[in-house]
């Protein structure tokens, strides 16, 4: 028969059974709990590929003075750092799902460190997205009054 191991308390049973017998929670099956670390590990590539390669390509025109020509980031050097530095949470939430994944394989345990890490940059991302949208909207907004600050020179 099959070990079970409690996410919450780590005791450990090998009867069949759903809940368990020392903190009255659900006993998650090994098997199932690895087939989510596949999942974690793929979603995580995906994460880390994609925002790796968005990261690549646009870092260069992000950090560059703007070209003469009109085309590049129309932003401050700071809301580009802002933005790479969001694209950087995203890519090391990837790799943090790639670990919880391969945890979960080679253990069939959820880690409730890694959860942990996991909600703690969740809750980074979402304050760093918030930034990152307080200033390109507030560059938007100081665009749109230039050209009235500077009318009466006309």
């Amino acid at each position: 028969m099959k070990e079970l191991s409690c996410s919450k308390c780590s005791y450990a049973s090998s009867e069949n059974v759903t809940r368990c017998l020392q903190c009255g929670s659900w006993m998650p099956r090994a098997q199932g709990v690895r087939r989510r670390g596949y999942v974690l590990i793929c979603l995580g590539f995906l994460l880390v590929v994609m925002m790796g390669t968005i990261t690549f390509l646009t870092a260069p025109t992000m950090l560059s003075r703007r070209a003469s020509s009109g085309a590049g980031f129309t932003g401050t050097p700071e809301q580009a750092l802002l933005i790479l530095g969001l694209f950087g949470i995203v890519i090391v939430f990837g790799i943090t799902c790639i670990g919880s994944g391969l945890w979960q394989i080679v253990t069939g345990r959820r880690s409730i460190w890694i959860v942990v890490i996991v909600l703690g940059l969740t809750f980074l991302l979402i304050v760093a997205g918030s930034a990152v949208m307080r200033a390109l909207d507030q560059t938007t907004r100081s665009n749109q009054r230039a050209p009235e600050a500077y009318s009466w020179v006309h």
